[in-house]
């Protein structure tokens, strides 16, 4: 493929009303052809995700959106010796108005993206009875999984794809060790990804930029994964580009240059990518949010405009003498006795605008399926008034294991083969009977469920090897191993004992029995 043709992908866009149910009206006895309706979208980038997601790049900081105010003041023109020419001019002044941004966005990513994650990947063998050297391999699979930290490469895709809507998960094999890269645009990285009529990856790409120390593009890379090969290549910014370069740019050609290409070690693409078509993970809260900042900030420019109770002097005004701290504030008048002075109450619009913001802090959370925290006035609440309060997140949760899974079985098969090659087991990494799934995270009690395990077992509905595997926080890989292992050292404890014991009576026994000869003898 040619690099123009590499660097192509789908657009992420925002639907548009235009069009909205006007496509006429049916009549059953002459039934229309289908409608011509195209959907009209504004597209959007993951920039503007970024620009979402932290709140120095929200829209109420856009002053040609929100504008500040611009003030008309008359001044009068004094000549060169100070006197009043009678004249005026014109001045204009820039009032900024209060402008107010909060990281709903990065809070409502951080919820989902715990709750899809806060738990580690569950692993269990799916067969019926392994093999001795079959469980040695699955521990040893376990245990390079936890040491690869393949949970943080899960958790920092997840999060990835929550801002910027996609992520890859890439793996490699260099210098005898397997080792892993997670990249999105959060990070620098544009992703390219192209599949074949079946779903799956026929080349990968990913570009990136080297900068100046003004902010130049010196190079850009272009990375790109095959079935066979990793290609680097790249392209020398347009400020630092040779005679040569601009000649070769002018009559269309690329400007790439590969600088290497070589053997990735996988025999398929050990690439793994997930986007999410509809946007960041707070995208349906956006307008809201948006809508947040601006009563916010309509809000706090009413009070800066009308908080403040206003002086009214009634009176001549010639014997007023008022006196201010530093701040302007006036701390004393001096008037005469006939004199008044009182204050201008305004109306208050706080209890108006507080209903709007209300209303408004509450959907955001709702339409994202987070959950504000619940005030809790007793002890630890059982685990199903938990799932409960936190059904909204949960179930979210739990539509994002489903909809993980596809990511999940490339990203293990990655790492099946890359750490196989580590350990010279990649058949048996490869064809290991595992079955593997994400397991939402609650808040739960670990006491109640160690307590539900230990009624399983005792009541013989589940055995005490599930019961070690399920256990949370207390089990390591292999943990069932381990405890069969105590028990034979124990069971060979106690039968060195039981010999020990039997050895001394018999030496005891023989013991008695020359004594008693003896004493046999002597009294003859």
């Amino acid at each position: 493929m040619k690099t123009r043709d590499i660097k192509t992908r789908r657009p992420w866009r925002i639907v548009r009303p235009e069009g909205y149910r006007t496509h006429g009206t049916f009549s059953a006895e002459n039934e229309p052809a289908m409608p011509s309706d195209s959907l009209k979208s504004d597209l959007m980038t993951e920039a503007d995700m970024l620009r979402m997601y932290y709140p120095s790049g929200h829209i109420i900081n856009d002053p040609s959106v929100y504008p500040d105010i611009y003030r008309e003041q008359r001044e009068p023109v004094y000549d060169e010796n100070g006197n009043d020419t009678g004249k005026t001019v014109r001045r204009i002044y820039r009032e900024c108005v209060p402008r107010y941004a909060f990281s709903f966005q990065q809070i409502i990513a951080l919820k989902q993206t715990i709750h899809a994650t806060g738990n580690d990947i569950q692993f269990e063998l799916n067969t019926k009875a392994p093999s001795e050297g079959l469980f040695d391999d699955y521990c040893e699979f376990r245990e390079g999984w936890a040491g690869k930290d393949m949970e943080i490469a899960f958790f920092e895709a997840v999060k990835a794809v929550k801002i910027v809507a996609n992520a890859a998960f890439v793996g490699y094999y260099e210098n005898g060790e397997f080792g892993y890269r997670v990249f999105s645009y959060k990070d620098g990285s544009t992703l390219y990804p192209h599949t074949d009529n079946r779903g799956r990856l026929k080349l990968f790409a990913r570009s990136f930029y080297d900068y100046d120390e003004n902010g130049e593009i010196v190079v850009e890379w272009l990375e790109v994964w095959d079935n066979k090969y990793l290609t680097r290549m790249k392209r020398t910014g347009e400020k630092y580009k040779n005679a040569l370069e601009k000649i070769l740019g002018t009559i269309g050609a690329s400007g790439y240059t590969i600088v290497e290409r070589k053997p990735h070690g996988f025999p398929f693409i050990p690439v793994a990518y997930k986007r999410d078509d509809d946007g960041p993970c707070w995208m349906a809260s956006q307008d809201s949010c948006d809508s947040y900042d601006l009563s916010f900030s309509q809000m706090a420019h009413n009070n800066q405009a009308f908080g403040t109770p206003i002086l009214v002097f009634q009176g001549e005004g010639e014997n007023y003498d008022l006196q201010h701290d530093i701040n302007g504030t006036v701390r004393t008048i001096s008037m005469s006795a006939t004199d008044k002075v009182d204050y201008l109450q305004s109306q208050s619009a706080s209890e108006s605008y507080m209903k709007q913001l209300d209303t408004l802090y509450k959907m955001i959370y709702e339409q994202s399926f987070a959950v504000i925290p619940p005030e809790v006035h007793s002890g630890d609440l059982p685990g199903v008034a938990v799932k409960m309060l936190y059904s909204p997140a949960l179930e979210k949760a739990m539509a994002d294991a489903a909809d993980w899974q596809p990511f999940l079985n490339e990203m293990v098969r990655i790492f099946a083969y890359g750490y196989g090659l580590e350990k010279g087991k990649t058949l048996a990494y490869s064809n290991l009977p595992i079955k593997y799934w994400i397991k939402p995270y609650v808040h739960i009690n670990e006491s109640a469920v160690i307590n539900d395990l230990a009624t399983g077992v005792n009541a013989g509905f589940i055995s005490c090897q599930t019961a070690s595997e399920r256990a949370p926080e207390y089990v390591c890989v292999g943990e069932w191993e381990r405890i069969l292992r105590e028990q034979k050292q124990q069971q060979q404890a106690d039968l060195l004992f039981q010999i020990k014991t039997k050895q001394a009576e018999v030496k005891n026994q023989s013991l008695n029995s020359d004594g008693d000869a003896q004493n046999q003898q002597n009294n003859e």
